[in-house]
């Protein structure tokens, strides 16, 4: 990648973050760091954010858990319609144990600071992208396609930094600080950008892959610093067993689905899902054949005579 992080690692550790700050109050009413966590059978949860806008809606997730992992805050400004989904889905400020962000653009972190004091969790990052969101600063971007075209003008030079406190590296298990997953260097849209692949097969990659004109249509970044690297990252988590690709705009997207839009993708058993539950093609179903009615007694076979008119005399 040929870029070394900058970043100094004298950050502030999580016994040594004061808790005077104060909180939101949940929809209910109550105190929401004092609300049990919801069991839940999905192991990641979609926040949509920023409306239908293509150009401004982006994807927050939640990775659940006994201690809920918050993916890619969002945009500055944003919190409070963050705060609004995660209570749509009973989720409260302390039931997260956890901040990650992918890669260091604005529209994934802009809110974290604020979430970081809401929630009292610790952000993490890989080291690469970490001096970014500790200066608050946007590494350069390169479009590659139209919409990354008419999306630079959106993007700020500057936004609400936030102190990382824990600097991921290739196979780390978020199981150690919260939540389940674990994280794979994808770099190509920043050097420092990473997936999340849960053992499932859903897989949180950034910007790694993006939408086209169409939320469900998947396109290539539309920014990246590397697009050769973009595509062996693809490929890297694809190989890696994941089968949904979870997106920062758009999305999902089915890993059977990209060899249509990314030729140079080669599909392994593990990323594609069986067709049926025992893992075997559906047999091919045949008409029904129709059922000839009972013979009544006395009534002889009209196959086995040369003529009807003979078949149906009376003996």
């Amino acid at each position: 990648m040929g870029r070394r992080s900058r970043y100094s690692n004298n950050r502030e550790t999580s016994s040594q973050r004061t808790g005077g700050s104060s909180r939101p109050v949940a929809n209910d009413g109550q105190d929401s760091g004092a609300a049990p966590a919801v069991e839940r059978a999905e192991s990641v949860i979609m926040l949509p954010l920023g409306g239908k806008n293509p150009l401004t809606a982006t994807n927050a997730y939640v990775i659940t858990g006994s201690k809920h992992v918050l993916v890619d805050p969002g945009p500055e400004g944003g919190a409070g319609e963050l705060l609004q989904q995660l209570s749509r889905h009973r989720i409260s400020l302390g039931d997260i144990g956890l901040i990650v962000i992918t890669h260091g653009h604005p529209d994934h972190f802009g809110c974290a600071a604020q979430l970081k004091e809401w929630t009292q969790a610790p952000v993490a990052v890989h080291e690469l992208d970490a001096e970014y969101i500790h200066w608050g600063s946007v590494p350069a971007v390169n479009p590659v396609t139209k919409l990354g075209g008419l999306a630079r003008s959106f993007f700020k030079t500057k936004c609400p930094s936030v102190e990382p406190d824990i600097l991921l590296r290739e196979g780390d298990k978020l199981g150690r600080y919260a939540g389940r997953g674990r994280v794979i260097l994808t770099p190509g849209h920043t050097a420092g950008s990473i997936s999340i692949i849960l053992p499932d097969g859903n897989c949180i990659v950034g910007d790694l892959l993006m939408r086209g004109l169409r939320a469900r249509t998947p396109s290539s970044p539309w920014f990246a610093e590397d697009m050769r690297e973009v595509k062996e990252s693809l490929q890297k988590v694809v190989s890696a067993g994941a089968r949904t690709l979870l997106v920062g705009h758009g999305g999902p997207f089915k890993v059977e689905e990209l060899p249509r839009r990314c030729p140079w993708i080669q599909l392994t058993s593990e990323s594609v899902a069986p067709e049926s539950e025992e893992g075997e093609e559906r047999p091919h179903r045949s008409r029904p054949r129709r059922r000839r009615p009972p013979r009544r007694e006395g009534q002889s076979d009209t196959r086995q005579n040369g003529s009807s008119g003979e078949s149906g005399a009376v003996q």
